[in-house]
């Protein structure tokens, strides 16, 4: 069974396998060659954590500080 994590994009919400490390607020994604910013976590009613993110903003500086550490997601299966 594959643990996964729903996380709320803007445009949709989307399944992926649940990274090593649990995501925390202020962590940064990136989903299709795009950052996002972890805004909430929580859990859904069968246990599963559900994250809430927004884009990242293009700002060099954020974008050099963002490349550090970003989790890639992988969809789950």
């Amino acid at each position: 069974m594959t643990v996964t994590v729903v996380v709320h994009f803007p445009d949709g919400s989307r399944e992926f396998r649940f990274p090593p490390e649990p995501l925390q607020e202020g962590d940064v994604i990136w989903h299709e060659g795009n950052r996002y910013r972890v805004l909430h976590v929580a859990t859904d009613d069968a246990d599963r954590p559900v994250v809430t993110v927004e884009p990242e903003p293009d700002d060099l500086g954020d974008v050099l500080d963002s490349e550090r550490g970003g989790i890639q997601l992988v969809p789950a299966d």
